[in-house]
């Protein structure tokens, strides 16, 4: 059968982490088909699904009439007097007028720039705009009615909410405005980069709902003075950088942070943080290929703005389906009062908190720091907030039979395959990440045929990918490679663990012996030298334990099923999810082995990666002085595609971009394998732990 888009093969909502909210009492709803959101203007707002077609209304300004009969019902006050007037604000004025008497102009002109000023009238002549230019755009815009229910029934409680979206296109903001105004939510602000505040355009931004994000210092200031300007400043939109390669980015805590705090100090009573991800057959901005080969990016202006819609345009429906998908509302007290326990739970701490074998749960994800104290830190638990929702809302989205394909020739097909083997494994894909708990747009278990999803790929792959009647094969260049993983890299999230699992086995000989233990072992190294790259598992997990799971006779070892035979003694659990586990494990057979090298060669690149910077900074091409890291990963980028760098294997295309090269430079300096005398610089290093690692990672990357 053909792909169905609007259904799905989750058939319930994302339920709370039982981790974190154990006693939590709540009815998980019934998922049923998603609407789009672009036929609604054609049947005057009702769900188009629903409606008897004979009654379906006349086409004819459809998109007008909808646009202004659709009510902004809710009010957005300023605050700009209370503000202006405050006795801090105040005070800082005073004090600059000493040096300069425009210091008041300034004041009011630098709160102009950050905030918004939100018009209805603006707002409906964008909302009509808006349909024009999604339809250009997109094939289908689908949300799923129950997420919308969560959220009108938080918002109706009365307090705020927050959404928290992975960013991966500058439409990604637009899309939640235009959402919550189909369905009659309130609109909300937006904390948008000064790279927005575009000259003549900033006025249309704050007439939305823009504000800046890198200027939060008002907000502080707010709290501080008690003005009531958090009430009015939510619904809030807190969004960071777009993704570069197609990864879930580690958060960032800037305005989260106050939110935080507001709460802490009583400033507001609490707020519902909603995380929020989206799904695009292909982002309306293209990949950004120049700044993956180390090109500095070129700060947004209102000509680079309109020749990039222009651009978009030219090619109709170009982002092919998009899905929105959000997750439950949280409150953020609830968050709080789970991580202060969590966190004071244990009388002993960590020196240094990494992605390693710890049982301190919250700890795991956040390995920026160094020491701790005997108290809760509001900083650990602002970024374990941070992780915990970024992670629910990468397992929450969906995946784009664009990124089934993608990641079948990267991860298996490299080269020519006949046509109806691909396609056969395009349906074993889709079947492991429903498995998994995951949806594939359009795919429904033992019902689509790989064909049918393959062919919807094909379409959205021309230039990437090499198809005939008999044949497919992906097209040898660099940029191609590059467009391939970018989509390929929205699936690993679901086969992270398993990933890097994979990974170490298939690096020892076949029908070795396996020691269970040092597969753990090497397992958790692997995830702590990646742990920029991916977020492995919620803050609140172990992530022993989930490895301990996958080689388990539940999965990987299942008598049946599994792809490893073992021979172990399970203890159970010593404390807090440390195993006593003695054992060896073997791979059963050839067809074993070669999934577990599909299910390695998902992170095979980016330890590539990673290996090409420590051998660089280590050799006679890195320069012995201090040079920006810019400047080093563009000369990386150059030298590694023109063959000029030494190494044992031949490099994956897609392991050459500056994306991984600047993850892998973060953690050798967070490690301290790199001097960090000097911010965002890097020289050559004689440090012999470097060896050491090169070492190990050859051993990892050469599959025997």
């Amino acid at each position: 059968m053909d792909i169905d888009v609007e259904s799905t093969s989750i058939t319930e909502l994302r339920s709370h982490c039982e981790t974190c909210f154990p006693l939590m009492d709540e009815v998980v709803p019934i998922r049923e088909k998603y609407v789009d959101l672009l036929e609604f203007s054609n049947f005057n707002g009702v769900p188009y699904p629903i409606i008897d077609p004979s009654k379906r209304p006349r086409r004819f300004l459809a998109d007008f009439r909808y646009s202004w009969s659709v009510p902004l019902s809710h009010d957005y006050p300023l605050v700009e007097k209370e503000v202006l007037s405050s006795s801090r604000v105040q005070k800082v004025i005073t004090k600059l007028k000493e040096q300069n008497d425009e210091q008041n102009n300034r004041a009011v002109q630098f709160f102009t720039e950050i905030t918004a000023r939100l018009s209805k009238f603006i707002c409906k002549c964008c909302a009509y705009v808006l349909y024009k230019v999604f339809r250009r755009l997109m094939d289908k815009l689908l949300v799923c009615k129950e997420e919308i229910e969560q959220l009108q029934k938080a918002e109706q409680t009365g307090i705020p909410l927050v959404y928290l979206p992975l960013h991966r296109s500058h439409l990604d903001y637009l899309l939640i405005t235009w959402c919550n105004w189909h369905f009659g939510l309130k609109l909300p602000h937006i904390a948008s980069g000064d790279n927005l505040n575009l000259s003549g355009l900033g006025w249309l931004l704050r007439a939305t709902g823009g504000i800046s994000r890198f200027r939060v210092a008002s907000i502080q200031m707010m709290r501080e003075e008690k003005i009531n300007f958090i009430e009015q400043f939510f619904i809030l939109i807190s969004k960071g950088t777009r993704s570069r390669f197609g990864k879930v980015l580690t958060p960032k805590n800037g305005l989260i942070s106050n939110v935080v705090e507001a709460v802490q100090h009583g400033f507001i009573k609490d707020c519902y943080l909603v995380p929020v991800s989206y799904t695009y057959d292909a982002v309306v901005e293209g990949i950004f290929l120049h700044e993956l080969m180390g090109i500095p990016k070129v700060r947004e202006s209102v000509f680079g703005v309109f020749r990039g819609i222009f651009s978009g345009f030219r090619k109709s429906k170009q982002c092919g389906v998009v899905r929105m998908h959000y997750g439950r509302p949280i409150r953020l007290t609830e968050y709080l009062a789970t991580i202060t326990a969590s966190l004071s739970n244990h009388r002993t701490r960590p020196v240094r908190m990494t992605k390693l074998s710890t049982s301190f749960s919250y700890r795991e994800l956040v390995p920026w720091h160094r020491t701790h104290s005997e108290t809760v830190d509001d900083r650990t638990m602002i970024r374990a907030i941070g992780f915990h929702v970024v992670y629910e809302a990468q397992m929450m989205c969906s995946i784009s039979p664009v990124a089934v394909v993608s990641c079948i020739v990267l991860a298996k097909w490299r080269e020519k395959v006949q046509r109806s083997t691909f396609e056969r494994d395009c349906e074993w894909l889709c079947e492991e990440i429903i498995a998994e708990g995951g949806d594939v747009v359009g795919y429904q278990s033992k019902r689509t045929n790989g064909k049918a999803l393959a062919r919807y790929a094909f379409d959205k792959l021309q230039s990437c990918i090499k198809v005939t009647e008999d044949y497919v094969a992906p097209r040898e260049t660099h940029s191609s490679f590059i467009q391939l993983a970018y989509n390929k890299n929205s699936v690993i999230c679901r086969f992270s663990i398993k990933s890097v699992i994979a990974m170490t086995i298939v690096s020892r000989l076949p029908g070795a012996t396996l020691s269970f233990d040092q597969i753990v072992e090497d397992t958790l190294s692997l995830c702590d030298w990646l742990q920029f790259e991916f977020l492995f598992c919620r803050p609140c997990d172990s992530l022993r334990e989930l490895v301990h799971n996958v080689l388990s006779t539940k999965e990987w070892s299942h008598p049946i099923h599994g792809f490893l035979s073992s021979e172990m003694e399970e203890d159970g659990f010593l404390d807090a999810g440390d195993f006593q586990t003695i054992g060896t494990l073997r791979v059963r057979n050839a067809k074993s082995r070669e999934t577990l090298l599909f299910f390695a060669n998902l992170v095979r690149p980016f330890i590539q990666s990673l290996y090409l910077v420590s051998t660089f900074v280590t050799s006679e091409r890195c320069s012995a002085v201090p040079i920006s890291d810019n400047e080093l990963i563009r000369q990386l980028c150059q030298e590694s595609l023109a063959g000029k760098i030494q190494m044992p294997f031949s490099p994956l295309l897609e392991s050459i971009n500056s994306d991984s090269f600047k993850n892998a430079l973060r953690v050798l300096k967070d490690k301290g394998l790199l001097s960090r005398n000097q911010p965002n610089t890097t020289a050559r290093s004689t440090n012999s732990r470097l060896t050491e690692l090169i070492s190990n990672l050859e051993r990892v990357l050469e599959v025997k």
